[in-house]
Parts: C-alpha cells; sequence; structure tokens
C-alpha cells in the first residue's frame, strides 16, 4: 500500500534532492567576491539530482511489487553514493581557494540515509509478507 513507511522515506529522499538544486552548498572567495556554489551551476549535478529524484519517486508507486521496489531503491542508493562522491570532488576542487562549505552540503547525506531507510522498510515488508505466506 502506498501509506507504507518507505513512502515517506522516498518522499523525504527526493525532497532533500530538490533542496539540493536551490541550497548553496559552498562558496568560494575568488579576488575578493564570494560565489555561492549550487547544484544548478554543474548540468552533471542537475542530471544526477535529477536520475534520483525520478526513481524515488517512481519506486513510490511501485508498492505492489516490493522486488522491483526494493531494486529501484538499490540503484538509487549507488547514485547517491555517486552523488555525494562527485560533491566532495567539486568541494576538493575548490580547495585551494577560499571554499566554506554550507547547508547544502549535507543534504546528499540526508538522500542516502532516507534511501537506506526506505530500503531497509522494504525489505522488513517484504519478510513480514512472506512470513505471514508460510502460516497460511
Amino acid at each position: 500500500m502506498i501509506q507504507r513507511i518507505q513512502t515517506i522515506y522516498l518522499f523525504l529522499a527526493a525532497l532533500a534532492a530538490v533542496a539540493f538544486l536551490f541550497i548553496p552548498f559552498g562558496s568560494v572567495v575568488q579576488q575578493g567576491n564570494t560565489i555561492l556554489l549550487k547544484a544548478s551551476m554543474d548540468p552533471i549535478f542537475d542530471v544526477i539530482v535529477g536520475v534520483v529524484i525520478t526513481i524515488a519517486i517512481i519506486a513510490i508507486f511501485l508498492f505492489k511489487n516490493r522486488k522491483n521496489q526494493a531494486l529501484l531503491v538499490l540503484l538509487n542508493i549507488i547514485l547517491t553514493i555517486g552523488f555525494v562522491a562527485f560533491e566532495a570532488f567539486g568541494a576538493y576542487k575548490y580547495q585551494k581557494e577560499d571554499f566554506h562549505f554550507s547547508v547544502g552540503f549535507i543534504l546528499p547525506v540526508f538522500v542516502l540515509i532516507f534511501n537506506f531507510l526506505a530500503y531497509k522498510s522494504i525489505k522488513a515488508d517484504d519478510a513480514l509478507v512472506k512470513s505471514m505466506d508460510r502460516l497460511r
């Protein structure tokens, strides 16, 4: 059913990913000017975040097929790990200059945590259904 806890986790993961697009994840001071770094400045971030959001929303509506839902969430976890690595690389790239972390830097970690919790909840639901089938 759509009112399962994994739906909330997947929605929160998608929401955190959308917030990452608009909240700066850092700032760089170059020649006296402060430049806010946002995901929308790099098309690779836009593509990765867009795919993560799309997969999370599709996984919400796959509640009738837990196996496919779990596979999509697992794929989303792998993409989010790549997303976090790409973000860390972006911060490392600006390390030579005066780079300051911002609130948005932690949002991909929340996306990863919510995806992991959703995967764990899907597996728990699957185990519950299998245990009920054994009782019949």
